[in-house]
């Protein structure tokens, strides 16, 4: 269904993995146990996400596409 992943990140503390999937969703485990935790739909169309980055100091997550487009994102 979410397609493969295509980039992933942690968060500062280690607590959770981001992961983008080439079908446009952000999935949020727990880096702990596995667990999916929460899914957003980040991209529309067939923009693939291409990168994902987690703002070292605050609740910040960006993610951007091959096409360029940059979004910023609060898990």
């Amino acid at each position: 269904k979410g397609g493969e992943f295509t980039a992933a990140t942690l968060s500062p503390r280690g607590a959770l993995v981001y992961s983008a999937s080439e079908a446009g969703e952000l999935h949020v485990f727990d880096a702990a146990t596995g667990r999916l935790e929460h899914t957003l739909r980040v991209t529309e169309g067939k923009r693939e996400v291409v990168g994902i980055a987690h703002h070292p100091h605050r609740n910040l997550v960006a993610t951007w596409s091959a096409e360029g487009a940059l979004k910023l994102w609060r898990p």
